[in-house]
């Protein structure tokens, strides 16, 4: 019975140690996959940094196998204690919830792999909020020239299969032979098991719990992603968000109340206002000194449009020729920037002159659904423009319409309102059409007008008529359906140029074209500039502006105090943004934002700054990072004002009155 018992310790163990080795063998081949769809062909990285990555990505590996082994230990008991009375009830308790466990962790390893190409991040806790979108995402993420789902979804089922078949081989070898009670080895083993795997969890033996923070072992922003498991990613990113929630947005600050607005009105330095409350240090009575124009108001929105293909800009491929020709024509803001990396951000921005928040987007924020912000709509509204939002697609998506309407928009066009025939791509109607019915819309509106359209034809799956496709050999791999994309929406937005040059109230309009972000490239740092750097371009075929070109840094906060610079007059406002016609480049800033990360630009310098990370500065044009000295020091400070102030005014709702 001794001997019997024994073995039955080694069993036991030789079981989850089979079980660890499997788990692990999966996450290398998901490492080895992840490689293979998404390592950056314009980045150099040597080899001992790549066999690096796997060493340190083993203790974030580790950690997720631990979690899964303290599971599935306490199964094994439940197994253990059933088995007796019968094996087959005992044996499906422990393999169909072990089995949807891995099955779990596999998808999200191998699914990860589109997701980090599409975004440049590893899967996070903002995936939650589109649960409700499943097509969209899908089409999202899985839309690579060279992507092939039934790739990814062979490989999660024969490595589950796998791990089914290894699982019920090696519980029968335990079965009913020993008793589990009578044998104090035994327990001991279990309990031996459920300890290693509390403190794989965690990270180690050491004090410190284990953060994504260790997964920073190179300067090769990309092989540091690489290192950090995405169920990780996933679970710490949702534990951190819900401990913000549970705090009411905690935030570790630097300045108090009153040195945040002293800070902050320095940083936004608008000589023309009047500021009229200590609750909101930006509530202000703005007098542009000009006299009041009632010009209509178009913004385009222009989807994924970044400076980086906009031949206006500079760009090494040109996919933009109508507007380089409208650039010409107009004031082309050269430094100019997204605040974050999605649409619902931009939206937002673009809207109602609010910085993006770290954790979640206004337009989904719960406190900014109580109060209005000051916004160009409302503000608009107030003088009399009748105001729009016109959308190919869903407008519910990101709760946009809800926001919009909150926040000054009384008519929301949005896909419902097309023919069925005019939704021919995945995410509603293809630009050409939007700017169709808009011309129709804009003709029958009473002025003056406000009019936000936003374009979607540049966003994956990027499905657009073959007719218009610029690339038809796939010259540029999985870029290739892009940058069609990209190009199409160029040709859509000179289609609608040409049509709106030939109405009567189109002499009287402001036309202000801008991107909601833009979207991933490769890049060593933690914050890619590339990623943010969009156009601005004010236009107005009644010749309102000067064509000149302005490289003033600047950001989508700007566009309301800028757009009502134009039209003149006083005007109530909590703008994070100035007018740009009349700032100075020394008082000019963007801010970004990013996931975990967070910085300001000024003029070619970045300041990035992180949850747990040491601030570091970066030249722009040399691609390096500088000494530390004054100017971080000074950054640090305008980047911790913007992230503790936009914190504080969202868990507060002071972002109002």
């Amino acid at each position: 019975m001794l001997k019997n018992n024994q073995n039955n310790c080694f069993i036991i163990l030789k079981f989850f140690i089979k079980q660890y080795i499997y788990l692990y063998f999966m996450m290398v081949i998901s490492r080895i996959y992840f490689l293979y769809r998404t390592f950056p062909k314009e980045i150099k990285i040597p080899k001992e940094i790549i066999y690096e990555g796997f060493k340190v990505g083993w203790i974030f590996d580790n950690s997720i196998i631990g979690s899964f082994t303290v599971i599935t230990s306490l199964l094994f008991i439940i197994f253990y204690i059933l088995n007796k009375k019968n094996y087959r009830v005992a044996k499906n308790i422990y393999i169909i919830p072990t089995s949807i466990l891995f099955l779990i962790i596999c998808s999200l390893s191998f699914g990860n792999v589109e997701y980090f190409r599409e975004f440049g991040f590893n899967v996070n806790s903002s995936i939650l909020n589109y649960f409700g979108d499943t097509n969209e995402i899908v089409a999202t993420f899985f839309s690579g020239n060279d992507y092939n789902p039934i790739t990814n979804l062979s490989i999660i089922l024969i490595l589950t299969i796998g791990f089914i078949k290894l699982t019920k081989k090696n519980l029968e070898k335990i079965n009913l032979r020993f008793d589990f009670f009578g044998n104090l080895k035994t327990m001991v083993s279990i309990l031996v098991i459920i300890t290693l795997g509390v403190f794989s969890s965690r990270g180690g033996f050491s004090e410190a719990v284990l953060d994504w923070g260790r997964g920073y072992y190179s300067e090769y922003s990309y092989m540091n992603q690489f290192a950090i498991n995405p169920i990780f990613s996933l679970g710490r990113s949702y534990y951190n968000l819900k401990k913000e929630q549970r705090k009411g947005r905690a935030l570790e600050r630097t300045f108090s109340i009153d040195e945040l607005k002293y800070n902050i009105r320095e940083i936004v330095k608008d000589q023309q206002a009047q500021y009229i409350s200590d609750k909101n240090p930006l509530l202000r009575i703005t007098d542009t000194k000009k006299n009041q124009e009632n010009y209509n108001v178009v913004i385009v929105l222009m989807e994924s449009f970044m400076s980086k293909y906009i031949g206006a800009q500079g760009a090494e491929i040109d996919l933009t020729p109508n507007f380089n020709k409208l650039a010409k024509e107009g004031v082309l803001f050269n430094n100019f920037y997204a605040t974050g990396t999605r649409s619902n951000r931009g939206v937002a921005s673009v809207t109602v002159s609010y910085p993006s928040p770290k954790v979640i987007s206004v337009t989904k924020e719960f406190t900014a659904g109580q109060k209005a912000f000051y916004s160009l709509p409302k503000i608009l509204k107030e003088r009399g423009y009748e105001t729009s939002f016109i959308y190919g697609g869903d407008a519910e998506f990101d709760n946009m319409a809800g926001f919009l309407k909150l926040n000054g928009v009384d008519n929301i066009i949005d896909e419902k309102n097309f023919s069925k025939d005019d939704k021919t791509i995945k995410w509603g109607v293809p630009d050409n059409k939007l700017f169709e019915k808009t011309i129709d819309y804009l003709n029958n509106l009473k002025k003056p007008f406000f009019a936000t359209i936003f374009t979607l034809s540049n966003h994956a799956p990027y499905d657009i008529d073959s007719n218009y496709k610029l690339f038809k050999n796939n010259e540029f791999g999985e870029l290739t359906n892009r940058l069609n994309a990209f190009h199409f929406a160029d040709i859509a937005l000179g289609e609608f140029i040409e049509k709106v040059k030939k109405q009567e109230w189109a002499k009287n309009t402001i036309f202000v074209f801008v991107a909601d972000h833009g979207f991933k490239t490769d890049s060593n740092f933690d914050l890619n500039w590339e990623n943010f750097k969009i156009p601005l371009l004010l236009w107005s075929p009644g010749n309102i502006f000067n064509p000149e070109i302005k490289d003033i840094t600047s950001s989508q906060v700007d566009i309301l105090p800028t757009v009502m610079g134009v039209l003149g007059g006083a005007y109530k406002n909590s703008s994070w943004g100035k007018n740009l016609f009349t700032v100075s480049q020394e008082s000019s800033y963007a801010y970004i934002v990013q996931n975990n990360f967070y910085g300001v630009i000024k003029d070619n310098l970045l300041l990035i700054d992180g949850d747990g990370v040491k601030p570091k500065l970066v030249d722009m044009k040399k691609g390096e990072y500088l000494e530390e000295g004054d100017l971080l020091n000074k950054l640090h400070q305008v980047t911790r004002t913007y992230l503790e102030l936009e914190t504080y005014q969202l868990k507060n709702g002071t972002f109002a009155d």
